[in-house]
């Protein structure tokens, strides 16, 4: 591939990450509900749970955030908290994103 297509399917690229928090994380029943409902969006990457709270990688061009939480209240699940950013595309910044809502 080019050095030009590399910087047109860059500019392409809308991953974004995700941390939310709700009440159904810490019951393997729930958690298993979430990430069922997460994982059958089309654009959703990848799904974690972990350090109290629900990460996503997605793709913003083929979902947003709004439709991620809808699908989590939809599995019968509550969001408590959201938080969204465009660095890092990697479920390895959860500790980051983390720290975001923290008050500075």
């Amino acid at each position: 591939m080019s050095e030009g297509a590399d910087k047109a399917r860059a500019a392409l690229d809308a991953t974004m990450e995700a941390r939310i928090g709700s009440e159904g994380v810490g019951s393997v029943e729930h958690e298993k509900e979430i990430t069922d409902a997460l994982n059958a969006i089309e654009g959703v990457k990848e799904v974690k749970i972990a350090n109290g709270a629900i990460y996503i990688i997605y793709d913003a061009l083929k979902t947003t955030e709004k439709r991620i939480e809808e699908s989590i209240r939809a599995s019968g699940n509550s969001v408590t908290s959201a938080i969204t950013g465009t660095e890092a595309p990697s479920l390895d910044t959860a500790a980051s994103l983390e720290g975001s809502d923290q008050p500075s």
